[in-house]
């Protein structure tokens, strides 16, 4: 079938009626799926039908892209995109924009640090070559897919594997070189090779040795004074590898030249955030100030071995006027980025904002330039300045923006444009569009297209469009939540399964008896704490709760962890118990949401089931006063958990 959709098919039908030449050579100016609908036919026995060639190219191929309002073949849309590629200097396609905007090639952009992210399997930062469900694996890391292998006939993980020659690890090992191994003189594949460029098998040229120290095989990193090997690990404790620095003379480890690593760092520091040739800026003066605060060793990691860190620095050093957040903006959203600068913000060297009110408000400016006409951004943009964004920057002192709230605002708008988009595609505007067109777009696509019900009627009131409306999401939550027995299993498995880490343990036990959101215990800190000594009472609402065993002997734990972190971070941080990687913050309610679905705890429908629970024993003053929700919250709950018996059954003696 070619299209299996019913609104696709009825696109189809509509384009052949809007213009019926599309199977007879005109294919290039309608959908996509014309091509192949033309070569069905054709394939059927159908006379008169024509294959859509490239209106460019004159080529019999598929049409996919759109160029100068036509469909065209891959090859012909790339020429459109080239340019001279900023990095290497090659008139090629574009394949993407360094942080600045430059145009750069494919290959290119795959060895700039800016494109690469953490590796979902071991977290290293990389060019992510495969997708998982954590986001993507590089090259090392991705999982293999399995076939039958072209050349041994055995079933394992094979390269080539959509191919028709499939080739698996083994078969392709063996298409090395082969050689007489000059240590050992055994016929074998070379894996390495002597300095005078003799081929040695892989036993050979990376030949292990005991340690002296803990007694293992490994390769040699240093010797003792009376010669004997020691790994690496043993050799960084060793006396012998203890010497006094030139410069500070305190004895340790040294680094490098005869300096230990906290004055090579401070040394490394200064010269990657001068410019070539000259002298550090007074303006960057609290950038080096904040990067002496954490340890010597992970700074010095950055600067050489972390090129997207080192790229940051260098672009500071270049860089004119103050450091600023607007300076950070400019790069590309990444882990090494962020860190960077919630080290300044703890340490003082930038202010403290809001970095998912931030990051949303740069990309609805992004989300609402692609809005095709200038009347409709506007009344967009107002929308989200005035409704939208006003509410969040509303929110009580100390409040931040979380990650559903952001996403939430992401979804409407991104809703919204596909609407404007859809109307103008059809000819018709916002102030012509009537309900049953509203109605059809929201009956083609998924219930989330709902959600522009909110800018329907306020368009609808300020005279933007005719009277407009979209149905509500209803969400009913008695249907949203675990069973009790469910509820009381994952309180007994963390409560007795000490492999799981102990901040799990803790958030979980207050999500399932306490009811709290993941977006508070994610902010919870020292001072919420109430420790007599034989109880501990944690501040929710008003009045403290007791935290029963062993969830209280939990929480002490991450005080005593929280409190040993102390010389690693500045004083004036606030003492989060659940502390993120980013210095001086917590963790983010979206990462504590995904630890705790890995371990079965899913965050919204226990914190349904457990509300329903507590409301079904407590009034809704009580769980105001102790939980902290408003008591309307309370009330709604009590009458959820009590069902609709009595309200029917007092509407039955009323008829």
């Amino acid at each position: 079938m070619i299209e299996p959709t019913r609104p696709g098919q009825l696109r189809l039908l509509w384009a052949l009626e809007d213009a019926p030449g599309l199977l007879t050579g005109r294919g290039a100016e309608g959908p996509p799926k014309i091509s192949a609908l033309a070569q069905a036919l054709i394939d059927r026995g159908a006379c008169g039908v024509v294959v859509p060639l490239c209106p460019f190219c004159q080529r019999t191929t598929d049409l996919k892209q759109r160029r100068d309002g036509l469909r065209c073949c891959g090859p012909c849309w790339n020429d459109t995109k080239i340019a001279t590629c900023a990095a290497c200097g090659s008139v090629r396609p574009i394949g993407g924009r360094r942080f600045d905007g430059q145009p750069v090639c494919g290959t290119c952009r795959q060895h700039d640090p800016f494109n690469h992210r953490p590796c979902s399997v071991c977290g290293a930062l990389r060019l992510r070559h495969s997708r998982t469900d954590d986001g993507g694996a590089r090259a090392a890391c991705r999982v293999i897919p399995t076939a039958l292998c072209a050349t041994c006939g055995e079933r394992g993980p094979c390269y080539f594997a959509a191919t028709e020659a499939p080739k698996c690890l083994p078969c392709s090992a063996k298409e090395r070189a082969e050689a007489v191994c000059a240590a050992c003189g055994k016929h074998r594949r070379v894996n390495n090779r002597t300095a005078t460029g003799e081929p040695l098998c892989s036993n050979c040229g990376n030949k292990p040795k005991p340690c002296a120290g803990c007694g293992g095989i490994f390769r040699t990193s240093g010797r003792t004074p009376e010669g004997e090997p020691l790994c690496q690990t043993c050799w960084a404790k060793h006396p012998a590898a203890h010497r006094p620095c030139t410069q500070c003379r305190s004895v340790e480890r040294l680094y490098r030249h005869g300096r230990c690593a906290a004055c090579a760092r401070a040394a490394d520091l200064r010269d990657v955030l001068s410019p070539l040739g000259g002298l550090m800026r007074p303006e960057l003066e609290p950038v080096f100030q904040a990067l002496l605060t954490p340890p010597p060793r992970t700074v010095l990691h950055w600067i050489h071995k972390v090129p997207a860190r080192r790229a940051v620095l260098q672009a500071l050093a270049t860089g004119q006027g103050p450091v600023t957040h607007e300076i950070f903006d400019r790069f590309a959203a990444a882990p090494t980025v962020e860190y960077l600068r919630a080290a300044l913000v703890a340490a003082g060297a930038l202010p403290a904002r809001d970095e998912q009110l931030a990051r949303l408000e740069r990309w609805l400016a992004k989300t609402i330039a692609r809005v095709s006409s200038a009347e409709e951004r506007r009344i967009l943009r107002n929308y989200t300045n005035w409704q939208l964004l006003r509410r969040l920057r509303s929110l009580p002192a100390g409040q931040l923006v979380t990650h559903g709230r952001a996403e939430t605002v992401r979804i409407e708008i991104r809703n919204v444009a596909r609407l404007l988009e859809w109307l103008h595609d059809g000819g018709t505007t916002l102030a012509t569009c009537t309900q049953d067109q509203v109605d059809a777009w929201l009956g083609e696509g998924p219930t989330t297209r709902a959600t522009v019900r909110g800018f329907l009627l306020w368009t609808s009131r300020r005279g933007h469009s005719r009277p407009l409306t979209a149905p509500v999401i209803s969400a009913y939550f008695a249907a949203r939540t675990i069973g009790k027995d469910q509820r009381w299993a994952l309180v007994r498995r963390l409560v007795h399964d000490e492999q799981l880490q102990v901040a799990d343990r803790a958030a979980g036990l207050l999500l399932l008896l306490f009811a709290q959101p993941v977006g508070r215990i994610s902010r919870l800190t020292t001072e919420h704490i109430v420790d007599r000594g034989d109880t501990l009472a944690l501040k929710l609402g008003r009045v403290p709760a007791e935290i029963p065993e062993p969830l209280d002997d939990l929480i002490r734990q991450l005080v005593e962890r929280r409190n040993g972190r102390a010389a690693t971070v500045p004083l004036e941080e606030s003492k989060w118990l659940f502390h993120s990687i980013y210095p001086g913050q917590p963790i983010d309610p979206h990462t504590l949401g995904r630890r705790l679905k890995a371990i079965g705890v899913p965050p919204q429908l226990a914190r349904h089931a457990s509300l329903m629970d507590i409301a079904s024993e407590l009034p809704a003053v009580v769980i105001s006063r102790l939980l902290g929700f408003h008591q309307s919250t309370g009330e709604n709950w009590t009458r959820e958990s009590q069902g609709f018996g009595a309200e029917y059954a007092a509407e039955v003696s009323r008829r």
